[in-house]
């Protein structure tokens, strides 16, 4: 598992005194950047190796200005070409949102998927997680 932690920007708040529910894509992105160095380690955007396909977010609870939050980041399942990434939201010790992304291994010029490397498969399951096992 990867995790990360920040405190929530007075900004990402809305009328409702809660994180607006736009702001969660953005953290779950911003927790991927260890992923995404897999695929270049410079996070060279000349040389960007991957697109996203799909994602979805499910919100459990309400999460508020204060304290910090956690976004902790797993793989559920690796395919040839695309893989997919869980994460959960925490704040006070409760998982206040998840959601799945998918990601694919994509050259540009061809605009078609490609093989995910060997080693970078190796580093995805290093973090694998069986979402059957986690309620």
């Amino acid at each position: 598992m990867l995790s990360i932690k920040f405190d929530v920007r007075f900004y990402e708040t809305d009328a409702l005194q809660h994180v607006s529910n736009t702001v969660l894509v953005g953290w779950f992105e911003t927790a991927r950047l260890p992923i995404f160095r897999y695929f270049t380690p410079e996070l060279d955007l000349q040389n960007w190796p991957l697109i996203l396909a799909n994602y979805n977010v499910d919100f459990l609870e309400q999460i508020y200005l204060s304290p910090e939050v956690e976004v902790k980041t797993w793989v559920s399942r690796i395919g040839n070409s695309s893989f997919e990434v869980y994460q959960e939201v925490w704040q006070n010790q409760q998982r206040k949102a998840k959601g799945t992304t998918t990601l694919v291994r994509f050259d540009y010029q061809t605009k078609k998927a490609t093989p995910i490397a060997d080693e970078v498969r190796a580093m995805l399951s290093e973090h694998l997680i069986d979402l059957s096992e986690h309620k």
